[in-house]
């Protein structure tokens, strides 16, 4: 007879505690039980039984607070399996798998769970189903899905809320009555409403914390838009869905299948391997059309004659244009004419972008507005102007342009605004089935500037995503026109991948290496730097080839300075237990951390 339960407490330390269960206690593997430890009552979850413990005088349980199973012993394995890739403890994992009300001290009444499904012997599948927009790759998965309902639930996970409620909008006419959401927005009172709701035979739709909360009869997980950068949580605890997906998926024996109108490079050399199987039902439509601005202007306009003549010939045609622009306010900078004062935001290092509509400054970076002086506060002579192309000031180029138009931002375009001037912002409404006749790009310089190795395949993403609200053409503007995107942007989706994972190859860079960037904050930037140099000189003492430490843009971010160590490895085990103990020992300071793994 099991006289001792292995429980497991929401603290930071990775192991299982020993308590003795009282003859009228009925404990069972998953339960929360009461018990004392250190002097305090504190909840925990039992994790395993045996006959007798090692440990003498050991503690009785104080009490049992469910009368059914709240996780089972797929769930504990999760965790234990999670801990071994990410530098968290069994505890942590354990305690995200329960809602709100779950985590106080109080009894439940969960009815008992339904009939685990389980195939032991049966390998899961891994679909990647490609296609341009969300309706077409749901009519792939649908009939999965629904055979999967009849022996179990389905969660079919969403990058962003948004994306989730229009998918709602299709997938209930088939499933009527059967949609249950779980998203971190919720309040705990609906979130708690809908885990109790969802705990057997439920068609979920949720966001990355949906798969901490899946029922035990899980039987199919589904994600969507799987190249979508908002399935990584960088702060603590700092996961990805796809590795959580991944490992539940072999735990359970139940198929993964994943979706989006492009897979991520990885899943793509899973493909080529043979270890994901590639079902395609998009069309390729050359959409896209690259622009060469001469090098060899002396002023640099904005709006370029030829922009401006098919503008007009938009116009004419009574269509309606899209500008692409992702700077925000008036100028980029509010600055002194008289002795060069630039305004900065208070709380971050980032330079107040103008906006003359709000007539505050606005910071790029928190969003903050503050109300700017019509006198410069430093040297109390010269006024402010703006420095710098913002999308207010297209706006105000494109009204002298075509004066009798209708421009408007996208936040405030309506049906019939000819000129729609918008950010990067547009691709969380790609799924609100709003077309437009086309579009014009004319930043995609600056995105492939950036100082990220991702940089291209990502800014091939963004106009490939961008291309699907435009019924003619998306057309590119660039001052780089040999570069390696634009040379293969009009060809087969598989060459430029081709060519990526060849340069990737070459230098070693994922998925043919890993990339590990830690980041470390602090209000305090001294005690900051000091700490980040250390980190860096005990990864060199390891001999791994870390980079020294730099200072993130933007340095201050709401009154935290930031300094980055990149690490990069060929084995993933290694860096894995590198960056554990690296957290542990900046687990009782007051520095934060921040890790994301490539």
């Amino acid at each position: 007879m099991n006289k001792i339960a292995q429980v497991i407490l929401p603290i930071a330390v990775n192991k299982e505690f020993d308590y003795f269960i009282p003859a009228q206690l009925n404990i069972k593997e998953g339960v929360r039980v009461l018990v004392d430890f250190h002097g305090k009552k504190r909840m925990g979850i039992v994790a395993g039984l045996k006959r007798e413990s090692a440990i003498k005088n050991v503690k009785p349980i104080i009490d049992v607070l469910d009368k059914h199973i709240i996780l089972n012993k797929e769930s504990i394995s999760l965790a234990r399996r999670l801990t071994k890739i990410y530098p968290y403890t069994i505890g942590d994992f354990l305690f995200m798998m329960l809602p709100a009300y779950l985590k106080k001290i109080a009894k439940s009444d969960l009815p008992r769970n339904a009939n685990i499904y389980s195939k032991k012997n049966k390998k899961p599948a891994r679909v990647f189903i490609k296609g341009n927009i969300f309706q077409r790759r749901y009519q792939e998965w649908k009939k999965i899905a629904a055979h999967k309902l009849q022996e179990g639930s389905v969660l079919v996970c969403f990058p962003q809320v948004s994306y989730l409620k229009e998918a709602r909008k299709v997938i209930e006419k088939d499933f009527p009555g059967k949609i249950r959401e779980i998203y971190s927005q919720q309040n705990p009172k609906e979130l708690s409403a809908n885990w109790r709701e969802t705990r057997s035979n439920a068609f979920i739709l949720g966001t990355r914390v949906s798969i901490f909360y899946y029922p035990l009869d899980l039987n199919l997980i589904v994600v969507e838009e799987e190249n979508s950068p908002y399935y990584f949580q960088e702060k603590k605890p700092y996961h990805h869905l796809l590795d959580v997906a991944l490992i539940l998926s072999k735990i359970k024996a139940i198929d993964l299948i994943l979706s989006g109108d492009y897979p991520t490079l990885s899943t793509y050399q899973g493909i080529k391997e043979n270890k994901i199987c590639l079902t395609d039902s998009s069309k390729e439509e050359e959409k896209i059309k690259i622009i060469d601005i001469p090098e060899f202007r002396k002023k640099r306009r904005v709006i370029s004659p030829l922009l401006e003549e098919l503008l007009r010939r938009n116009i004419e045609g009574n269509k309606r244009a899209v500008i692409l622009w992702n700077r925000l306010g008036f100028g980029r900078i509010a600055t002194c004419l008289s002795c060069g004062y630039i305004f900065k935001c208070e709380h971050c290092s980032g330079l107040l972008n103008l906006s003359l509509k709000e007539n505050k400054g606005i910071c790029p970076y928190c969003y903050r507005k503050f109300d700017l002086p019509e006198m410069c506060p430093k040297c109390n002579e010269g006024y402010i102007k703006p420095v710098g192309c913002g999308i207010e000031r297209v706006g105000v180029i494109l009204k002298r342009i075509f004066p009798d138009c209708s421009i408007d931002k996208w936040e405030e375009h309506k049906a019939n605004s000819q000129i729609i001037l918008s950010t990067s912002k547009i691709l969380s409404f790609l799924y609100s089935q709003e077309t437009f006749d086309s579009g014009y790009v004319l930043d995609i310089d600056s995105f492939l500037s950036r100082l990220d190795y991702a940089a291209t395949f990502d800014s091939f993403l963004y106009l490939k995503k961008l291309s699907l609200f435009f019924k003619e053409a998306l057309y590119v503007f660039t001052r780089n026109r040999t570069h390696y995107l634009f040379t293969n942007l009009d060809k087969n989706w598989r060459d430029f991948y081709e060519r990526e994972l060849f340069l990737r190859k070459e230098l070693g860079l994922p998925p043919f290496g890993l990339i590990a960037k830690i980041t470390l904050r602090a209000e305090k930037e001294d005690e900051l730097l000091r700490a980040a140099e250390n980190l860096y000189n005990r990864l060199k003492k390891r001999k791994l080839e870390a980079y020294e430490p730099f200072c993130e843009h933007p340095f201050k971010l709401r009154d935290k300075f930031r300094y980055s160590v990149i690490i990069k490895a060929k084995k993933s085990r290694f860096l894995h237990e590198v960056i554990k103990e690296e957290v542990r020992n900046l687990r009782s300071s007051h520095i934060k951390l921040a890790v994301i793994i490539k």
